[in-house]
């Protein structure tokens, strides 16, 4: 079965003389058949050559314990006063904040009171990772940490819980 894209008119259309070398290729690509082939590999190319906007780890604790969910930025802010890094549990439910080079938990939810904290003599360097205290079973899941800055960026960190 044979699909017809352009009447052949439509052709000797586009393989006029006006068109530019790389559109022609692109035409010829379309008229051969080989269109998704092309397509999936010039997508491909972009995301390959695109910069990371977010960045994902996997972490493993164990009931009872301690552990460090990572979140560093790429260019380490110049001064405190540019830091602002938001802590999430599945999208929402706020863990730590860190405003203006600060740790806030005004507005934390309470299964993490006492048991989340930071390293601010850290923060110059791009640090803002969040160690996570006595864990639980539902601490199991996937961690935002968005640092809001000129270029903001954000990690994900799941954090798979094992042990009795």
């Amino acid at each position: 079965m044979t699909f017809q894209l352009f009447r052949k008119s439509d052709v000797q259309a586009f393989t006029s003389t006006e068109l530019k070398r790389s559109s022609m290729a692109i035409y010829k690509r379309i008229l051969s058949g080989n269109l998704w082939r092309w397509c999936f590999f010039t997508l491909l190319s972009v995301f390959l050559m695109a910069d990371e906007v977010s960045l994902q780890e996997t972490v493993v604790g164990f009931i009872g314990d301690s552990v460090v969910l990572p979140c560093f930025s790429k260019k380490p802010p110049l001064t405190i006063q540019d830091i602002t890094v938001l802590w999430r549990y599945k999208y929402d439910l706020n863990v730590y904040d860190i405003i203006k080079g600060k740790g806030s938990v005004e507005e934390q939810n309470q299964e993490y009171n006492n048991r989340a904290e930071t390293f601010p003599e850290e923060y110059k360097t791009g640090n803002f990772s969040l160690k996570l205290n006595n864990l639980q079973h539902t601490d199991a899941g996937k961690y935002q940490c968005y640092i809001i800055s000129k270029e903001s960026e954000d990690w994900i960190v799941e954090l798979r819980i094992e042990g009795v």
